[in-house]
C-alpha cells in the first residue's frame, strides 16, 4: 500500500491490513487450541508410561474452571503479545517473565478474595518484591540501559513491572484486612538485613549501563533484593505453615518467571561490562558486573529449587498440577 497514493492507503489499505491481522489472530487462536489438545493427548500417553493419570473429565474441568480460565487468559495474552507486539529475540524473555509473575500474583489475589483468607501468604515476601520494584523503577522509568531492546519492550517492561508492584501492594493491604487469618507465627524469617546487604552489594558491583551512578546502583540493588524476596515464602513452608494448591502454583509461576530472567542474563551478562573505571561505578574495578547478576539469579534458582522438586513430586502423585488444591506435603 505504501507504493500507492496516501488516500488509497488510508481508505482501503488500513482496513485491509487490519482484516488480515485479525484473520491471522483468529487462525493463531485456533492453532493454539489444537496445539493444547495435542499436547494434552501427548501428556496422557507419557503419563501412562510413568503411571501418572491426567484426568480430563468434564467434572474435573468444571471443578477447576476458575484456575483453568486464568491460565487460558494468560496463554491467549501471551500468544497475542508474541504475535503482534514481541519478537523472537532473547530480549522478550524479561517482559514475558514479568507477565508470568503478574499472573502469579493475580492467582494469589483471586485466592485471597474468594476465600477471604491470607493463610499461607508471606507479607514479608510481598514487601521485598515492592522494595525491589521501587529500586528498579528508578532506573527503568528514566533510563533504558537495562531494558530489553525489542520493539515496544522499553515501554511494556516498566508497565508490567509497576502492575506487579501494584498487585503486591494490594495483597499487603489484604493481609491487614484479613489479619485474623494471617500466619504471622510462620512468617517469622528476619528480613531486615536484606535491603542493607543488597544496597552494599549493589554499590560494590553495579555496572554503568545507564551512565548514572545512582540509578545503576539502584538497579543492581533491586536484583539482589529480588534474589532474597522469595525466601520468606519458602521459610513459611519450613516453619510448619501448610501450603494450599494455589499458593504452591504461585511459587511455581514465580520460579518460571525468574527462570526466564536467568536465561536472559546468562546470555546477556557480558553486556554489563564496565566501559571505564570511575569512582562510585563499582568499587571493585576488576569485578565483572555481570557476575553479580548471575550470582543473584543462581541464588534464586537454588532457594526455590527444592520447593519445585516437592511441587512436581506432589503433582505427579496426584495426577495433575490443577488437582493440587489440598495441602502440599513438604
Amino acid at each position: 500500500p505504501r507504493s500507492l497514493s496516501g488516500r488509497w492507503h488510508f481508505h482501503y489499505g488500513l482496513p485491509v491490513t487490519a482484516t488480515v491481522y485479525f484473520h491471522t489472530f483468529v487462525m493463531s487462536l485456533q492453532a493454539f487450541a489444537d496445539g493444547v489438545v495435542a499436547l494434552h493427548q501427548g501428556a496422557q500417553r507419557i503419563g501412562g508410561i510413568f503411571g501418572i493419570e491426567i484426568p480430563v473429565t468434564e467434572k474435573h474441568i468444571r471443578k477447576y474452571s476458575k484456575q483453568i480460565l486464568l491460565y487460558k487468559c494468560f496463554g491467549l495474552g501471551l500468544l497475542f503479545m508474541w504475535a503482534f507486539v514481541l519478537d523472537s529475540t532473547l530480549g522478550c524473555l524479561l517482559t514475558l517473565g514479568t507477565m508470568t509473575q503478574g499472573v502469579a500474583l493475580g492467582l494469589l489475589v483471586r485466592k485471597v478474595l474468594s476465600e477471604r483468607s491470607v493463610a499461607g501468604v508471606s507479607r514479608k515476601m510481598l514487601m521485598l518484591n515492592i522494595v525491589a520494584t521501587a529500586f528498579r523503577s528508578q532506573s527503568t522509568l528514566v533510563f533504558h540501559g537495562y531494558l530489553p531492546y525489542f520493539g515496544v519492550g522499553e515501554i511494556l517492561f516498566p508497565l508490567f513491572d509497576l502492575s506487579v508492584a501494584a498487585m503486591a501492594v494490594y495483597l499487603v493491604v489484604l493481609t491487614y484486612r484479613y489479619s485474623h487469618t494471617y500466619s504471622g507465627d510462620s512468617d517469622s524469617m528476619w528480613v531486615f538485613w536484606v535491603v542493607p546487604l543488597a544496597l552494599c552489594v549493589g554499590y560494590l558491583t553495579h555496572a554503568n549501563a545507564n551512565g548514572n551512578s545512582y540509578t545503576d546502583w539502584m538497579w543492581m540493588s533491586a536484583v539482589w533484593v529480588e534474589a532474597f524476596s522469595m525466601l520468606p515464602q519458602i521459610w513459611m513452608s519450613r516453619a510448619g505453615c501448610n501450603f494450599t494448591g494455589v499458593t504452591s502454583h504461585f511459587v511455581a509461576l514465580v520460579f518460571a518467571a525468574r527462570l526466564m530472567s536467568t536465561i536472559y542474563w546468562y546470555e546477556s551478562y557480558t553486556q554489563l561490562a564496565l566501559h571505564q573505571y570511575e569512582w562510585g561505578v563499582g568499587l571493585l574495578s576488576w569485578f565483572y558486573p555481570g557476575y553479580s547478576v548471575l550470582a543473584a539469579h543462581a541464588l534464586q534458582m537454588v532457594s526455590m529449587g527444592d520447593f519445585m522438586y516437592f511441587y512436581l513430586t506432589n503433582a505427579a502423585s496426584r495426577g495433575s498440577v490443577l488437582a493440587m488444591n489440598g495441602k502440599l506435603d513438604l
